[in-house]
Order: structure tokens, then C-alpha cells, then sequence
């Protein structure tokens, strides 16, 4: 009977080999004298004598054994993760891997899934902080105050304060991929540009022959004393004035993806958590700019008389004496065209390392995401100023030094000089600056699925950087009139010189709605 029994046994062990998969086992023989130790299945029983011996034991193969949306069987996770990397076997009574399912029939797989790569394409529509203007850039006044600050009759035209750029456009593109079969790991290259968005003024014109109104460029002579360029009057001609500011933006972000947290693939209500981490370059480019044009077109009208018979005296015509003015320490005179024009140009260059965390969240067809990033390194600041000004005279007869007399085609037909009116020779020239700082970016999406593989969404974006130089803060208003060549003191002897340049920082913010696609697979 115990034969029968053990024979029983056997017959049972090799038929679950077989339907394990499993090729028939030889016993393996156990020291002799070892208690309690059964004989070698199929051979005859030993119980406690030599030839014993024991079955070897059985792997489980792996499998997937749970429902759809936990292929594992695990259950909920607890708020814990996912569980570990694939592993063979996989510990526990049921073997599978943990992977993410390939999508179905080849497509995006199902809504819930997590993706393998992704691509995005934004539309931005974007407002940014005005540009400042720390002084009085044009004025306009009776022709008797001249554009005085002060005077009982002079109004700016362009005041002190901000000048605005509205909203603006821009185009962001960014890619992406998980490169293990977790999909926990990956990369990710993102980047943004804004259009050169400018805030433009013009005043005046050439073909108001009267020269009224009044026109002149404001500033703080080095003594102290409050004057002005005068660029349109009665007296000379007209003038056309132009001021304008610009401001356009570049953003570069390559960052390693790691997956912190992500729901079981398929759920219908899922979420997900990576961190990045990786490098950044931001730049900001501002302008700011003066420039007029003067038309030298009025001159002393005077009557021309003849004697006839008898001694009388008749008016027969006119003659038109050309008006004079210095520039550049020369003389010219009508018709001839004077040009002015102040740049200031502030270049910053952030370069840093970059950190942040993405999370989305999806139910359905309806998705939602949000960012949080902040990047700390080198902002590399760069001011160039220029200033010049021209004059041309078609005529030939201005260029004469001033203590010469103007002869018709003896003098010069053009000629220039450094120096606008605020961007003269006390600080024409290149300023550079490096200072360390951070800057915070904040993001949040609301999108539908379209397809499977095709979700739309608008957005919010804000980011913020403490210390930027904008070239309307470096605009200085006290300069020396000695150094303004459409001035009656240029070149004056023994004047005061103007101050130089200090980089004065101010906080920078830009941000706005955007509107995207966004294609993952």
C-alpha cells in the first residue's frame, strides 16, 4: 500500500512538470543516514537510510494574472509609485513585468498611458514689462521757451514713465522621449522665441515749412542748468523726431525626464509627477532710440528796391538771405538737413542650470497639467551706446569754419560728429557686467484629447527675472553741452564733462496666454 501511495506521488509530480513545461527530474541522492527523508520519488522507500533524496523545486513561470487595468494583480499601490523595473521572475506567487503596455494595434495606446515620446507646438500670445524712461526724451513749447522743463508753456511729448508693448506674438517647440521600457526615464528639449516688438513715435514733419511747433530735445547741463536742443521753430525750419523702444526674447531648455510617479497605464482617471533637470540660456534684447531730422529751409526774406525816373524808389523783388547755425564747430546754413540720433542697446544673456517639476492629470478625454521651474546661474550684461550726428548740403556752401565767411561751393557738402544729445562722448562705447541670479517660471494647461494621439489645449506662462539692465534706465539726462554738436557750446573750453555710466538693474517679468497641440505616441 505505501508502494502504491508513493507511486501515486510520482505519477502526480511528473505529470505537473509536464504541465509547467518542465522536463522530468532525476532524484538527487541525499547523504544516507539523514532522519525523517523520504525515498527518491519512484524508487523505493527509505526512510532514514541511505539513498534518500528530495524533488527539485518548481519555478512559476511569468505571466500576467491581474485585471486590465492591474496586469500584476498587486492591487492598489498606496500612494507609493509604481511598482520596480522589469524583474525575472518577478517576486511573489505571480511573475510579470512591470512595463508599460505597448499601445494597441500599433497606435497612442490608450488615453491613460503613458507616452513614449511627445512633441508640442505653442502659439504664444504674450505681454512683457514697458520699457522705463527715467527722463523727458521730447518736449514741445511757444517759441519763446524753446521746450524748456519748467517753462509756463512746454509740455512733453514723451514724458517720464514706461512705454508700452502691447501684446505680442511668439512660437514654442518642444520634443521628447522615454528612453526605457518603464518609460521612467527620458529627455526633453524645449524652447521659445517672441517677435521684436516695438512701440514707435513720430512727431513733427518736413513739410510743415512753418516750423511751428516747437520741438527740442530736453537735458541737464553739467552745471546743473536746464536746456534743450531746439530741433523745429520758426526761426530755422522744421523738424521730423522719431522715438522708439523694441524688446524680443530667446529661450533654450534641453533637461533630463524622471518619472516619480505615474497610475497604473490604461486607468481611466490617472495622473503623473516627473522632475527635470538640466541646463538653460535666456536672452533679452532691448532698444531704444532718439533720431530727428531738421530741415534748414528759412532765411531772412528781404525786399530788393530800384531807383526809376525822378528818384523814385520801387520794391522789384525779394532776396532771401539763408540762415546760419553751428554744428560741430562749423557753419552751415540753408537748405541743408541736420540729422541727431541717440542709441542705447542692453543685451542680456542668462546661462544656468535649470529644475522643476511637471505634473498632468487625466480623466477621460480632459487633461490638465501643470509646471513649476527655477534656473540659477551667470546673467552676462552688455549696454551699447551711440550717438552721432550729419549734416548734408546739396548746396556746397555749409563747412566753412565759423570765424571764416560762407562762400557758395567753397565749403563742405556733408560732415558729421560723434555725439547725439543724452549719448554723447561722456558715454558713447560698450559696457559689459556678470552677476549671479535665478529665475522662477511657472506654467498650467487645460486640454481635450481630439484623437488618441492628438490633444489641444490653451495655457498660462509667467516667468520673472530680478536683475536685467533695459536701456531706458541707463538714458542719463545730465550731460555737458559742450559735448552736443547741434549746440551753440560744443566745444566750448574748460566745460565740465558729464558723468559716465553706472548699470543701473531693475526686474524684468514677461507672460501670457498660449495655445497648443500636442502630438504623443
Amino acid at each position: 500500500m505505501r508502494k502504491g501511495l508513493l507511486g501515486s506521488i510520482a505519477a502526480l509530480a511528473a505529470g505537473a512538470g509536464a504541465a509547467w513545461g518542465q522536463s522530468p527530474v532525476e532524484p538527487t541522492p541525499l547523504p544516507a543516514g539523514v532522519p525523517g527523508v523520504g525515498a527518491p520519488l519512484g524508487g523505493s522507500p527509505a526512510v532514514g537510510g541511505a539513498g534518500a533524496g528530495a524533488p527539485a523545486p518548481v519555478i512559476m513561470p511569468p505571466g500576467n494574472y491581474g485585471p486590465p487595468d492591474d496586469p500584476l494583480g498587486l492591487g492598489p499601490v498606496g500612494g507609493f509609485g509604481p511598482p520596480p523595473g522589469p524583474m525575472y521572475p518577478m517576486p511573489g506567487p505571480y511573475g510579470a513585468q512591470s512595463y508599460q503596455p505597448a499601445p494597441a494595434g500599433g497606435g497612442a495606446g490608450e488615453l491613460g498611458s503613458a507616452p513614449r515620446w511627445w512633441v508640442d507646438g505653442e502659439y504664444l500670445l504674450w505681454f512683457t514689462k514697458g520699457q522705463p524712461v527715467r527722463y523727458p526724451l521730447l518736449t514741445s513749447s511757444a517759441p519763446a521757451d524753446q521746450g524748456v522743463l519748467g517753462a509756463a508753456s512746454t509740455v512733453a511729448l514723451v514724458d517720464r514713465g514706461t512705454l508700452g508693448y502691447n501684446a505680442m506674438s511668439g512660437m514654442r517647440l518642444s520634443a521628447g522621449f522615454f528612453g526605457d521600457a518603464d518609460r521612467r526615464f527620458g529627455f526633453n528639449l524645449t524652447g521659445f522665441f517672441t517677435e521684436k516688438r516695438s512701440n514707435i513715435q513720430d512727431f513733427g514733419g518736413l513739410g510743415n515749412f512753418s516750423g511751428i511747433p516747437v520741438l527740442a530735445r530736453p537735458f541737464v547741463d553739467a552745471n546743473q542748468v536746464t536746456s534743450t536742443i531746439v530741433l523745429s521753430s520758426a526761426d530755422f525750419g522744421p523738424a521730423s523726431v522719431q522715438v522708439g523702444t523694441s524688446t524680443s526674447t530667446f529661450s533654450i531648455e534641453p533637461s533630463a525626464v524622471w518619472n516619480l510617479y505615474r497610475s497604473a497605464p490604461g486607468a481611466r482617471r490617472s495622473w503623473s509627477v516627473d522632475f527635470l533637470a538640466g541646463y538653460r540660456f535666456f536672452q533679452l534684447k532691448e532698444d531704444l532710440w532718439i533720431d530727428s531730422l531738421t530741415a534748414l529751409n528759412s532765411g531772412l526774406v528781404l525786399p530788393i528796391f530800384q531807383t526809376g525816373p525822378f528818384g523814385v524808389v520801387t520794391q522789384v523783388g525779394t532776396r532771401v538771405v539763408p540762415n546760419q547755425t553751428n554744428f560741430g564747430g562749423v557753419i552751415i546754413q540753408t537748405p541743408s538737413f541736420v540729422n541727431v540720433r541717440d542709441s542705447f542697446r542692453a543685451t542680456n544673456n542668462f546661462n544656468g542650470a535649470s529644475f522643476g517639476l511637471r505634473s498632468e492629470a487625466r480623466c477621460g478625454i480632459v487633461s490638465a497639467s501643470a509646471s513649476a521651474k527655477i534656473s540659477i546661474g551667470n546673467l552676462h550684461q552688455r549696454l551699447d551706446v551711440f550717438g552721432g550726428s550729419s549734416f548734408i548740403d546739396f548746396t556746397g556752401a555749409s563747412g566753412s569754419q565759423i570765424s571764416t565767411p560762407v562762400v557758395r561751393g567753397t565749403g563742405g557738402g556733408a560732415g558729421g560728429a560723434y555725439g547725439g544729445v543724452l549719448a554723447n562722448p561722456s558715454n558713447i562705447g560698450t559696457y559689459t557686467d556678470d552677476r549671479f541670479t535665478y529665475m522662477p517660471e511657472f506654467g498650467g494647461t487645460l486640454g481635450i484629447a481630439l484623437t488618441r494621439g492628438l490633444t489641444g489645449y490653451v495655457g498660462v506662462n509667467f516667468l520673472y527675472l530680478p536683475d536685467v539692465i533695459r536701456p531706458g534706465n541707463q538714458v542719463n539726462p545730465v550731460v555737458s553741452s559742450a559735448a552736443i554738436p547741434f549746440g551753440s557750446n560744443y566745444g566750448t573750453g574748460g566745460a565740465v564733462r558729464g558723468p559716465g555710466v553706472s548699470l543701473l538693474q531693475s526686474d524684468y517679468w514677461l507672460g501670457g496666454v498660449t495655445f497648443g497641440l500636442q502630438v504623443r505616441y
